[in-house]
């Protein structure tokens, strides 16, 4: 029999814990909101593929048991095909992995029987998505889905290095000492960037985000004015900075206060996109390495609905229940 809920649980997340304590989850998840199925990932692309059918299926609710990444595939297979004529399930998302860094934009609890809670009251939230093109190895352009952030220069250098160390040290201090690595091995990207259009930079540039949520690498404030329901990107520009001072200013990343330093600043806007004027660069969504520069990436307004806590709907001012 068809259950209304089915779970997305990917067992490799979290170091491996998720899987681990996969019958644990599962009695927690149905001791609160009754059976359920599980579809579990056993290779990547299964979850867009779990997704796609859940919508094809006609769920009503589709729960994440994984991270940020597993939250990129899934939003990929529930947007990916426009054929599909049922309604999106509504996301559920479970604190199982490691980053937890778009969870941090709704405010959503780290505890599981809490978020759990915020699932079964049945509030729920329209929140953006974004569509990114970027160069494939093949030299093809590719169309890929984001929901947290598109992003090169230092995030994709730092993501290439961290995930040999969250496994050992924890995410959070993973990130941390993947980002100081990747500060002391930096060369500036050579770039122009546009937004809605407009030219707004060209020369040489650290990083270069555009935004959707607050958050990334475990906890970095990169963007701090992003919303997840406005229908636009928040871009930040970090142009190109000595080792030195990358270093010194690495802890305003994580308060978020980095915005003060000359060499930054934000943007609004619908349409970003980075076109490289020197060596390639690496793309990266949702702390996925998916190709190379240019990227164009564009906002997708409303495009999902997520499970929140009842208070962040009275402070956005909007949501269903």
């Amino acid at each position: 029999m068809k259950r209304d809920t089915v779970v997305c649980l990917n067992p490799a997340s979290a170091a491996g814990r998720t899987g681990r304590r996969r019958r644990a989850i599962l009695e927690a998840i149905e001791s609160k909101l009754g059976p359920v199925d599980c579809a579990v990932t056993r290779a990547p692309g299964d979850a867009a593929r779990i997704a796609a059918e859940a919508r094809r299926l006609g769920r009503a609710r589709l729960l994440v048991a994984g991270g940020d990444g597993t939250l990129n595939e899934v939003a990929s297979g529930l947007l990916a095909d426009d054929s599909i004529a049922a309604p999106s399930p509504r996301l559920g998302l479970l604190p199982l992995g490691s980053g937890w860094d778009f969870a941090r934009s709704l405010d959503l609890p780290r505890r599981l029987d809490a978020s759990l809670d915020v699932i079964a009251d049945g509030v729920a939230r329209r929140i953006d998505a974004g569509r990114a093109v970027v160069r494939a190895p093949d030299g093809a352009t590719r169309g890929r889905y984001f929901v947290n952030e598109a992003s090169a220069g230092l995030s994709g250098d730092t993501i290439r290095i961290v995930g040999r160390l969250a496994k050992r040290v924890g995410a959070r201090a993973g990130f941390a000492l993947g980002a100081v690595a990747a500060i002391l091995g930096h060369r500036p990207l050579d770039a122009a960037v546009e937004a809605d259009g407009v030219r707004l930079y060209e020369g040489p540039l650290s990083l270069v985000v555009a935004a959707n949520g607050r958050c990334f690498g475990a906890g970095m404030r990169v963007a701090p004015q992003a919303r997840v329901d406005d229908g636009r990107l928040e871009l930040v520009l970090v142009r190109g900075l000595s080792v030195p001072s990358l270093l010194a200013n690495l802890p305003s990343l994580f308060a978020g206060t980095h915005g003060r330093h000359p060499a930054v600043s934000f943007h609004s806007a619908r349409t970003v996109s980075i076109e490289p004027k020197g060596r390639a660069m690496f793309a990266d969504l949702d702390g996925e390495s998916v190709g190379t520069l240019p990227l164009r990436a564009e906002v997708l307004p409303g495009a999902l609905e997520v499970f929140v806590p009842a208070a962040t709907i009275d402070a956005s001012g909007g949501g269903t229940s």
